[in-house]
């Protein structure tokens, strides 16, 4: 089992590549992710796992891996699985070897693996996972991201958790439609990010 890496998550962006979101910088990316880690973090804390769990997480639309290194930061024992199609214009670079690599380089690469796959047609329903993740990626599929909602909650098991952090260009719809998918549905602080960007703690899948 790989140790916690020695380097802080300030360091992850010199020595790994993580790409840039659509309509920012590099510079400007670098900064979103410290936030969006402490952002984490603050949630990981909050749910009812301890550290050491050997946890099964899925890391939906996981692009060049941030996220599922930050899971494999707080979880020293997961596993992590993070599913993409690594081919969308939201971040620049984006591809499946780079993702491999990036946890190769923060020496995650036995917890993590990095799969193509599509959220609307997959399913992972049979995996058990124990946690979902996902950051910056709903928004991108406009009216589908209902039908992917649903999605998520069939593939939940009732002690699973999601964390969906996004941007909620019309959270009063978005809300309403994941009231009807999730018992438990949670507003998290998010306003370092600003915006129409939300952390949202979601449970008790309706099925």
């Amino acid at each position: 089992m790989n140790q916690m890496p020695r380097t802080t998550i300030s360091e992850w962006k010199k020595i790994a590549d993580f790409g840039t979101y659509h309509h920012s910088t590099h510079r400007g990316s670098d900064k979103i992710r410290e936030k969006v880690h402490i952002l984490f973090t603050e949630v990981f804390g909050d749910l009812p796992f301890a550290r050491d769990d050997k946890l099964k997480i899925l890391d939906v639309g996981c692009g060049l891996g941030f996220l599922s290194c930050v899971c494999a930061e707080y979880y020293p024992k997961a596993k992590i699985t993070g599913i993409d199609t690594f081919e969308h214009a939201s971040l620049k670079g984006s591809s499946l070897t780079k993702a491999k690599n990036n946890a190769v380089i923060l020496e995650f690469s036995e917890r993590i693996w990095f799969q193509k796959e599509d959220v609307f047609s997959s399913d992972y329903s049979k995996g058990k996972f124990n946690l979902f993740v996902s950051n910056l990626v709903f928004h991108n599929f406009g009216r589908k991201r209902f039908d992917a909602y649903q999605r998520l909650a069939r593939w939940m098991t009732p002690k699973s958790y999601i964390v969906l952090a996004d941007v909620f260009f019309d959270y009063k719809t978005d809300s309403r439609r994941l009231a009807s998918h999730f018992s438990n549905v949670e507003e998290r602080p998010s306003s370092t990010i600003g915006g129409a960007y939300k952390v949202l703690v979601m449970s008790e899948p309706k099925k």
